[in-house]
């Protein structure tokens, strides 16, 4: 075999291979590319019910009134150390 016919097997089996490798990585990019959007939404489901249920346990305890007692003196007090 000479040097030619060795170096085009060579590099028609490269392209060969990156086109089997491109195309085989952008099948799989296409099939799991539509599955996360469904987690997504499952995702923020999740946030809004950790902060409702916070929400709720603030309010539920009382715990919500002394944070707003407080933030009310503090404010006043930054009122009257300003005037």
């Amino acid at each position: 075999m000479s040097h030619n016919t060795l170096l085009k097997a060579t590099v028609q089996t490269k392209i060969r291979v990156s086109g089997w490798t491109d195309t085989a990585v952008t099948r799989l990019r296409k099939r799991y590319a539509g599955l996360d959007r469904g987690q997504t939404a499952f995702e923020y489901l999740g946030i809004i019910l950790v902060v409702v249920v916070i929400i709720g346990a603030i309010i539920g305890t009382g715990i919500g009134t002394a944070i707003t007692n407080k933030i009310a003196r503090a404010v006043e007090s930054i009122k009257a150390g300003g005037s």
